[in-house]
């Protein structure tokens, strides 16, 4: 037969049980409260990379500082600290230093009475030896950025290298540059970036000559400059922008004549033909010719005559008229022997 329970037996019974209701309500919350969770946005950052933990992050993370746990249940990832280690927090103006627990970042800010703003971030750096950790409602983040360069290039002239060709005489480098940006993140999102300075190219020119050497100029083209080598030979740098070079320069007297049809070497006369004294400068020889102090310029020349009065260091030159050769009359010449 079933047994009714009489009141004084409900009352008996409700009172032992009722310190296991008590022990049941007191460490129910106390074992909600062992889970934490982050409920924060937090920002992490090592040597080699940002990440933000706003939520379940996609992966578990384990450095030798701290723990993010990926909760299977769907709540919010654990930001877990290693037993032991110095944590310094900047918050609200303030630097405390203190030694963490094996416990998550929210607990131990709670026990260190620190209750964030609602739009505050928690920026936790790992890349040093101890845990620093910055709780505010604006972050700011360096973040480096590595770009190529194309390399420039120089062109120089060449006063013997031939006119119309071109050398490379050193090969360009791409080079490297670093660029860093300023990201400001607010509630975990980066609302501004702002460049802060780039470090040196460190790229090579390359530099290519481009050659200037004729070997003639025309009759209006004047000398700006003679360049000599301790061994006598040269160049010539023409207001054209060209150059010729040469052998030796020579003080030669110069004189003038005009007529004749033929010169003594068959050539027909001409002007640029000139006569010479061939043991001291050979037929063929190619020249160029302007007075010692470079105020009238003759121009270019061959030796393709003689005289008998055209000895030694005299030269005389062809004129088309007789009034020219008499203007000419005598003078003092720069004989620079071509090559």
């Amino acid at each position: 037969m079933k047994q009714l329970l009489t009141k004084s037996k409900i009352n008996s019974t409700f009172k032992k049980i009722l310190p296991a209701l008590v022990l049941a309500a007191i460490m129910l919350p106390l074992c909600l409260g062992s889970v934490e969770t982050a409920h924060a946005v937090y920002v992490i950052s090592n040597n080699d990379e940002l990440f933000v933990v706003d939520g379940m992050p996609d992966d578990a993370y384990t450095s030798k500082l701290i723990e993010i746990n990926k909760d299977a249940g769907g709540a919010d990832a654990q930001i877990i600290l290693k037993a032991g280690e110095t944590v310094s927090i900047s918050y609200d103006g303030a630097d405390i230093s203190t030694v963490s627990r094996k416990e998550t970042i929210a607990n131990l800010l709670r026990r260190l009475n620190i209750v964030p703003d609602a739009d505050d971030m928690i920026a936790v750096d790992i890349s040093g030896n101890n845990v620093v950790i910055q709780i505010d409602s604006s972050l700011v983040y360096n973040r480096d950025v590595d770009v190529e360069t194309d390399y420039e290039t120089e062109y120089v002239t060449n006063p013997l290298l031939p006119k119309g060709t071109e050398q490379v005489v050193q090969e360009g480098v791409k080079g490297l540059v670093t660029q860093t940006y300023a990201d400001t993140y607010v509630d975990g999102q980066v609302i501004s970036t702002d460049f802060v300075r780039q470090t040196e190219d460190n790229s090579v020119t390359e530099i290519i000559e481009q050659g200037t050497r004729v070997s003639s100029v025309d009759s209006s083209a004047r000398i700006v400059d003679v360049i000599t080598n301790d061994d006598g030979s040269g160049y010539l740098a023409f207001d054209t922008g060209e150059t010729m070079s040469f052998s030796s320069e020579m003080a030669c007297s110069a004189t003038a004549y005009s007529g004749g049809t033929r010169t003594a070497s068959g050539y027909p006369t001409g002007v640029g033909n000139i006569a010479v004294d061939p043991s001291v400068i050979p037929y063929g020889t190619r020249m160029y010719i302007q007075t010692t102090s470079g105020a009238i310029v003759y121009g270019m020349a061959v030796a393709r005559d003689c005289g008998s009065a055209i000895k030694g260091n005299i030269i005389d030159l062809w004129f088309s008229t007789y009034d020219e050769s008499c203007r000419w009359g005598r003078r003092s010449c720069s004989v620079f022997i071509l090559d």
